[in-house]
Parts: C-alpha cells; structure tokens; sequence
C-alpha cells in the first residue's frame, strides 16, 4: 500500500508542476505535453502497483502445474478443496502448506488428499472435469458457475460439496453421511442415495429428474432429499 501512495504523490507533484508550466508556455502545445506526461504517469504507475500485487501473490502461495485434460478430481482425507473453471489447469496452494497435502495425477484423473488434522486449503484450475469425487472428511465448492455438458457428482462417507453448475446431465451419487448442496440447472438429474446422506436442491432446477432403485426413499420437496 505504501507503494501506491507513493506513486500516486510523485504523480500529484509531476502534474502540478507542469500546469504551473502553462503559464509560460503555447496552450496547445503544453496541452498535449501534459497529456502525454499524464497517461505515462498512470501507466508506469499501474506497471509498479501490478508488479507489487504479483510479488505478494507469489510469495504467499506455491503453483503446481500439471499435464492439461484433467477430467476427474478426487478429493480424500481431509481436504478443502475450491473449484475454478479456468483456460488453464493447475493447482494453488499456501506456500506452508505445500508438505501437508499430497497431489498426484494419473492419466486425466487429479488426485488430492490429506491426513491433518485441520483441514488443508488447495484450489484446483480445471478446464472441463465431468467427475467430482470427494470421501472421507473432504470438503468440496466450485467457485462461480461450472458450464459444461455433463457432470458427475460422487460423495463418501461424510464428504460435503457445494455444487454450481449448468448441465445438459447431472449424476449425483450419495453415500454414508455425505451432504450435497445443488444450485443451478441441469436438463437431465439423475440421482442415487445408498447411505443417510442429503441432498438440497432448493436453489437447483431440473426439467426431469429420476431416482434410481435403491434401497432409501426420496421426497423431492425441493429442499433436501433425505433417507427416510
């Protein structure tokens, strides 16, 4: 902050001494003199404030890049995961945390998982995943609105995952004690719950929706779908 302060001082001080100029000078000439001088200031100013934010986002977090085409993500242990839908596909987190987490890639399927005790912050970059699975205590969001043709949605144990997205077909499979929050649309649900979990849809349109046979029993109120 003390960066752009003092640009934006050198700026003011810059620029007053030139108006003093027009005094002395051809108005138009000095005009456009200022104006020059005046877009250079600002530029150079935005050069030296983007610099400093992107010193201090580096130093914060570590970057972990990894082969394009990720199409599933595993989340395991105890794990909080943020999903971006991004041009471009890695992973970001907290420099001091980079040795609680371990992260592996096989073929297009990104693996993450953790064995702390507090859960381990990591934010993932994906293109177009069409599978989103989470066990264990493992906590998954997407950030902003997923858009894509389909989407898988797979939960275990007491794994929790705050979904949005715009779907031509979604699939979600619930197990054990997991929790699902939906909000979005999709053209096509279809949904399987083994366990006790929920499923809340309130915030979630569907224009058809079927359950599969198993052995719990839905009630589609629009809030919550429950074993009974």
């Amino acid at each position: 902050m003390q960066h752009l302060v003092g640009v934006c001082v050198l700026i003011t001080n810059y620029l007053e001494t030139e108006l003093e100029n027009l005094k002395n000078k051809d108005m138009k000439t000095s005009f456009k003199t200022l104006a020059v001088s005046a877009m250079t200031a600002i530029i150079l100013s935005g050069t030296v404030f983007g610099s400093f934010a992107s010193e201090k986002s580096v130093a914060s977090a570590k970057v972990i890049s990894f082969n394009d085409d990720i199409k599933r993500v595993v989340v395991m242990g105890n794990t909080k995961v943020s999903l971006v839908q991004s041009s471009t596909e890695f992973v970001s987190i907290d420099e001091g945390e980079r040795e609680k987490v371990s992260i592996k890639q096989m073929g297009n399927t990104l693996t993450v998982s953790s064995s702390e005790e507090t859960p381990v912050k990591v934010t993932i970059y994906v293109k177009d995943v069409y599978r989103i699975y989470a066990s264990d205590n493992a906590s998954v969001r997407t950030v902003g609105t997923f858009k894509q043709s389909y989407l898988q949605v797979i939960l275990r144990d007491h794994a929790v995952a705050y979904i949005k997205a715009k779907t031509e077909s979604m699939y979600t499979d619930l197990d054990g004690e997991a929790y699902l929050d939906l909000s979005g649309a999709t053209d096509n649900h279809t949904i399987k719950n083994a366990g006790i979990g929920s499923l809340k849809t309130e915030r979630f349109a569907a224009s058809k929706t079927e359950n599969l046979p198993v052995e719990s029993r839905w009630a589609m109120n629009g809030a919550a779908v429950k074993k009974n």
